[in-house]
């Protein structure tokens, strides 16, 4: 997946499922199949996710929601923020039997964007840092700036 979809992506839902989706075929689909799925299943998948009244459309709250949901994921002793022990625990992030590579090259992903995320440099993400990367990703990924992304929006942010 291209770095700069990693720098531009930084909520941990949007970017960690999509990177799951493609780099470890950990989706339904892929696991129907036993192929990883494209990056425009992937996208797609993960849209269906956010756009929580399927109307084709994700608005600020929807992509907030789910964001919120994952930051409560990754925190797994419950303290209000995410250590970097937890973001780089697979299970919040939904990957089913990976090998030992493919999890190495994950953690190293994950490790990257833990750092950017981490924007006080303190060694944990708070929900306020985590809130703050969830309003530039939406954002950068709201191209027309109309209040909603739509799959075409978020398709063009990663590729």
């Amino acid at each position: 997946m291209a770095r700069g979809f990693w720098a531009a992506s930084t909520m941990i839902g949007f970017a960690c499922a999509v990177a799951a989706l493609v780099s470890f075929g950990s989706a339904p689909a892929a696991a129907q199949s036993n192929d990883k799925p494209s990056k425009d299943q992937a996208v797609r998948l993960v849209f269906q996710r956010f756009d929580g009244n399927g109307d084709g459309k994700i608005t600020n709250a929807e992509f907030m929601k789910v964001g919120e949901q994952d930051f409560l994921a990754f925190d797994a002793n419950k303290d209000g923020s995410v250590s970097k022990k937890e973001f780089l625990d697979p299970k919040p992030h939904h990957l089913a039997n990976v090998s030992a590579g493919d999890l190495a090259e994950a953690e190293k992903i994950w490790a990257q964007q833990f750092d950017a995320l981490d924007t006080d440099k303190n060694g944990v993400l708070s929900e306020a840092e985590h809130q703050k990367a969830g309003k530039r990703s939406f954002a950068h990924m709201d191209a027309n700036k109309d209040g909603v992304i739509t799959l075409a929006e978020m398709s063009a942010v990663a590729k």
